[in-house]
């Protein structure tokens, strides 16, 4: 078989053996050493490009994860949050009913026990609560309504089959048949002054009222039992020409709070 001489395997073969043959000897070194230091340059500065930009990419790696973890855990503590606010509201109500109940078995009471499911708004003499207890429950119009500490927070004015609507004794309107712990067991009437106190009207002149008194229902004409407490006597106010004097009262509790009250069954 006959080869030609510009045989391109043959020339690459021929070359390859004589500089694997030159570099063998050291006959190539003064040349590689030239090309060495002319390519140093180049070859460092590639490098430093390439520890760069892996250094770059490694930190953009750290950067993505540790925002993914960021997220996961911003996302647990969310929920644990959640989880937590939901343990207190039940905790809280749990109080409320234990505090309930004990008021109601201690003073022998009957009664329907409610959540607030809605607070009315309007003006201050027409707010009022609605509860989830209704006709179905035995709640009819003119049942007291107790705190879960037992102070008469207001009374029935409205019922549907599974809802009540609740007069506050600081709304215009809700009347109560009240006495005073003093005494003479002083008789009166209280009645909701401009949403903030409770007003006792109709307390004959001679009687002594003092500031301080504890103010209670006094059972008489209606359905709500003597001896829920209203408030105390916090202003007297009279004059030596009427027939009656009258007496603010302020609560005992904050009624904007009420989410856990009773009605009273008589």
């Amino acid at each position: 078989m006959k080869i030609k001489k510009n045989n391109p395997i043959v020339i690459f073969l021929v070359v390859g053996g004589l500089l694997i043959f030159l570099h063998g000897v050291g006959a190539l070194r003064p040349l590689e050493n030239l090309l060495s230091s002319l390519t140093r340059p180049l070859a460092e500065r590639l490098y430093r490009h390439g520890a760069l930009f892996n250094r770059s990419y490694t930190a953009a790696q750290k950067k993505e994860d540790l925002t993914a973890r960021v997220e996961e855990l911003t996302k647990e503590a969310t929920q644990l949050i959640v989880a937590n606010s939901r343990c207190r509201e039940i905790e809280d109500e749990n109080q409320k009913l234990r505090a309930t109940l004990k008021f109601l078995s201690t003073n022998d009471f009957k009664a329907v026990v409610a959540s607030v499911i809605a607070k009315e708004a309007g003006g201050e003499d027409s707010r009022g609560l609605i509860i989830n207890r209704g006709t179905r429950d035995g709640v009819n119009v003119g049942l007291g309504v107790v705190s879960e500490e037992g102070v008469i927070v207001g009374q029935v004015v409205e019922t549907k089959d599974t809802t009540a609507r609740i007069c506050l004794t600081i709304n215009s309107n809700c009347q109560l048949a009240a006495a005073l712990q003093n005494q003479t067991k002083t008789q009166g009437l209280t009645d909701g002054d401009l949403g903030l106190t409770i007003k006792m009207n109709y307390i004959p002149q001679l009687e002594k009222v003092t500031v301080g008194d504890t103010v209670i229902t006094s059972g008489l004409g209606g359905s709500i039992p003597r001896g829920l407490v209203i408030g105390r006597v916090t202003q007297v106010y009279s004059a030596s020409n009427e027939v009656w004097q009258g007496a603010t009262i302020e609560p005992l509790i904050n009624l904007n709070n009420l989410t856990v009250v009773s009605v009273i069954i008589p």
